[in-house]
């Protein structure tokens, strides 16, 4: 009888959120995000934040946030969101993902390697920070974290959020495998392909229900990037109504 191999898994099965509630307190959509997590992920879902709060399924853990970085006082809540997310990503290990990043499917058999990095969306190159997987004392992610805190300040508030900024050579001798992720075996990391996560269009959102495009928009999609601080009230609402009836098993 042939053997079987099994990869040994190299990020722990916990899924990471940050919440700094400064600004305002979790609303209807992170909560849907997280509740969704909670139920699809098939990992321990956390949210370090700095209020109590109470959703089903999620382990929360109250935390104090930087202030300064760098020796600068930190204007933005997302650059803090940022180092934070980096150094428990140092620390524990794990799967980090922003609250408007909605799942569809378990992302426990993502990825056997030690690093596993995703484009923003189909429709950007960037290798965002808003979700990724790593091992614990991961050599990258502390090059990210090193470098986040030498370049900051960044010249434009986006200019931290991505990898590719962060670890200048992530995407050197990175080879397409069969399945679209981009391997390299050196450095046990693995980027899936763009199609991974969609964007939902901010005054459109035919991609749920128009014969033509919601196929091509949910085929080899792990979930959708909601964007949900740019959406209009009235197009986030509906969304939200169609992610709370979404059935992967008719999409």
């Amino acid at each position: 009888m042939n053997k079987i191999y099994i990869p040994r898994r190299m990020i722990p099965l916990t899924l990471h959120y940050i919440w700094i509630a400064d600004k305002r307190n979790l609303g209807d959509l992170e909560i849907l995000v997280l509740e969704q997590a909670a139920r699809v992920s098939d990992c321990r879902v956390i949210l370090h934040t700095n209020i109590p709060v109470d959703i089903s399924g999620v382990e929360v853990r109250l935390r104090d946030f930087p202030t300064k970085i760098n020796g600068h006082d930190v204007k933005h809540i997302e650059h803090r969101a940022d180092i934070a997310r980096l150094e428990i990503a140092l620390e524990e290990g794990g799967f980090f993902s922003d609250t408007d990043i909605f799942l569809f499917e378990p992302i426990s058999l993502l990825c056997p390697w030690s690093n596993l990095f995703a484009y923003q969306n189909k429709a950007y190159k960037t290798i965002c920070i808003g979700f990724f997987g790593c091992s614990k004392g991961n050599q990258l992610i502390k090059t990210a974290l090193d470098n986040y805190k030498e370049l900051y300040p960044p010249k434009n508030y986006w200019g931290l959020a991505s990898f590719k900024k962060l670890i200048p050579d992530i995407l050197e001798d990175v080879e397409d495998s069969d399945n679209g992720v981009g391997v390299n075996v050196e450095k046990s990391l693995a980027i899936l392909p763009q199609k991974a996560f969609f964007p939902i269009r901010m005054k459109d959102t035919a991609f749920f229900n128009d014969p033509e495009e919601a196929p091509r928009n949910f085929k080899g999609a792990i979930g959708c990037h909601l964007w949900g601080h740019v959406m209009s009230p009235s197009s986030l609402t509906i969304v939200m109504d169609k992610l709370k009836n979404y059935d992967a098993n008719t999409s």
